[in-house]
């Protein structure tokens, strides 16, 4: 922030956890129309895939091995510092969203209260203050099953991430060309497909249903 005043601010939560983006533009933006249209048709896609969804569900175990045996992804060490950092980030941020009562006083998500820049310094402060609250939490009160599969290869680098408990799904990868993505995205795409969704979770449209959703709609 090099201005002592911003118009707008915009806070974005993920669905994972406490990171967040912040928009800043001018007073009374609104969406562009390439923007619009954007949000339409992604709304259009949810409700083609939603459609023609069926029921296949696997464990998050069973979708683990398929990685394994499919893709070649491998376990990291619990013992690594790669692990310990993800873990820690990973348990604070699932502290956060299903459990953030655990905090005491700081479990409520804080407000801007102002768009200057001492108020968004002070609500960045306060929202540094949620994340180290969530990470000192025991985990004989709040515990997680992380599980960190690994792909290392001369033009290829890749992470899938797998929470048990919560159902979670998440990943990375990084390449020496826009091939690497583009196979990272088939992959993610192929073992979440392999996740699935049960007739339940399509019939009450749970939130593993509503994940199913978008992750397809964006791919």
């Amino acid at each position: 922030m090099g201005k002592k005043e911003v118009s707008e601010v915009s806070v974005i939560e993920t669905n994972d956890g406490p990171t967040s983006f912040f928009l800043i533009g001018g007073k009374g933006s609104k969406r562009t129309l390439k923007q619009e249209i954007q949000k339409k048709l992604f709304a259009l896609r949810k409700k083609r895939i939603a459609k023609l969804l069926k029921a296949n569900p696997h464990t998050m175990e069973q979708v683990i091995e398929y990685a394994k045996s499919k893709w070649g992804y491998t376990d990291i060490s619990k013992e690594s510092e790669e692990y310990k950092t993800e873990y820690n980030q990973m348990r604070a941020s699932f502290i956060l969203q299903y459990k953030p009562e655990l905090l005491g006083k700081l479990k409520d998500y804080p407000e801007l209260e102002g768009r200057d820049e001492e108020s968004i310094k002070h609500f960045m402060m306060l929202i540094n203050q949620r994340q180290k609250a969530a990470e000192d939490i025991p985990t004989e009160l709040f515990d997680i099953d992380l599980h960190i599969l690994q792909v290392n290869r001369k033009d290829f680098h890749s992470t899938l991430i797998f929470e048990k408990n919560y159902g979670y799904i998440g990943g990375s990868a990084s390449g020496e060309s826009n091939k690497a993505m583009k196979k990272y995205d088939r992959i993610f795409l192929d073992v979440y497909k392999y996740y699935g969704v049960t007739q339940d979770d399509i019939d009450n449209q749970t939130k593993r249903f509503e994940d199913m959703l978008r992750t397809l709609a964006r791919r």
